[in-house]
């Protein structure tokens, strides 16, 4: 999936900065500073959801 140029995050507007394998840099246009967000927070990948073991169907088995 293509990173945004341009994001609106937090009541900001952010400009790509640089990627890292980790997360992405972006550069507030009002006061230049730089922030981090990873890949989740920006919607590129979606959470993995992990099953619960309630959520498991186990069957009894007698040997």
């Amino acid at each position: 999936m293509n990173i945004p140029k341009v994001i609106s995050k937090n009541n900001h507007e952010y400009i790509f900065f640089k990627e890292y394998p980790n997360y992405i840099m972006y550069e507030d246009m009002i006061t230049h500073k730089k922030e981090c967000f990873n890949r989740q927070e920006l919607g590129l990948i979606k959470e993995i959801i992990k099953p619960s073991k309630s959520n498991l169907n186990v069957e009894k088995v007698k040997l």
